[in-house]
């Protein structure tokens, strides 16, 4: 059987037609005016962490501008051991020091290539920069927690 011509510009229905892929995780660069559902998708991603959470929640509330990875890593501990009062296994000097070896390879350079930090991985030291949209949806999150 053979299939009937088609109109001109129309597909035939013997071609597939090919879809695009969708990243399934953001790369939006939160420097950037990008389209804010962009900037949704990459806040909820960066928020989604519970200690990504507690690390930028310790980094916008906190006095200091730039933070030493250990001296974040014992804060975001010391958030999690309150988080986590009936948990009388969790020892916080060895979570501090497990929490900076995940800070410094994990969250810390995903949160730079966000624009939300500025990480020297040489000196082991960290800056908010900081950004409105995702301080509003923090905002929120330390609310309910």
């Amino acid at each position: 059987m053979s299939e009937e011509p088609s109109e001109e510009g129309a597909t035939p229905p013997s071609e597939e037609r090919t879809v695009p892929t969708v990243n399934a995780a953001p790369t939006a660069d939160l420097r950037t005016g990008e389209e804010s559902s962009e900037k949704l998708d990459a806040a909820f991603a960066l928020l989604a962490d519970p200690v990504r959470r507690a690390a930028l929640a310790t980094l916008a509330e906190g006095d200091e501008t730039v933070y030493a990875v250990d001296s974040l890593a014992t804060a975001v501990a010391s958030k999690r051991q309150a988080a986590n009062a009936g948990d009388r296994t969790f020892e916080d000097a060895t979570r501090a020091r497990s929490l900076a070896v995940e800070l410094h390879h994990r969250h810390l350079p995903k949160l730079e290539s966000h624009g939300v930090v500025r990480y020297d991985p040489a000196e082991r030291s960290v800056e908010y920069l900081g950004r409105e949209w995702l301080d509003e949806w923090l905002d929120h999150v330390r609310q309910t927690e």
